[in-house]
């Protein structure tokens, strides 16, 4: 094989595989964007007809009922649906259960959680929200 032969058999596979990583790239964009648009637990809510409950803290909480029928339902649950205490150093402890349990502590972790990334339906999390921080929407 002559020099020039060689050349251009380097240049030719040099082009080919870089026109397999173009092509690939170009292939797996919508793959890619497809990922980037994971919802919220929020989102996937609102599509099933459930709203989320404002966080907004003190008793100018357009959703003020709610949270306090929250708050005494607390006192029954389960221990699959008890939540935790979203701590300042972002430590995490189990809320007790009780029907007097901290109405902003309910909403921090609500504030929190409801943000999350949707995984599946059956997902703690996401039951967990469902359960304490949304109503039907109207």
């Amino acid at each position: 094989m002559t020099k020039s032969a060689l050349v251009y058999t380097a240049a030719g596979a040099t082009a080919a595989s870089g026109a397999g990583v173009g092509g690939y790239m170009y292939a797996t964009r919508e793959t890619i964007s497809k990922e980037q648009k994971k919802k919220s637990i929020s989102e996937v809510l609102a599509e099933a007809g459930k709203k989320v409950l404002s966080t907004v803290a003190g008793s100018s909480n357009p959703d003020e009922e709610e949270w306090k029928k929250r708050q005494k339902a607390y006192g029954t649950a389960t221990n699959e649906e008890l939540i935790t205490d979203v701590g300042a150093s972002g430590g995490e402890s189990t809320l007790n259960k009780s029907e007097s349990v901290d109405i902003e502590k309910l909403k921090k972790w609500c504030k929190k959680h409801s943000s999350s990334e949707f995984t599946v339906a059956a997902d703690a999390t996401y039951r967990k929200v469902l359960k304490w921080c949304t109503r039907e929407a109207q």
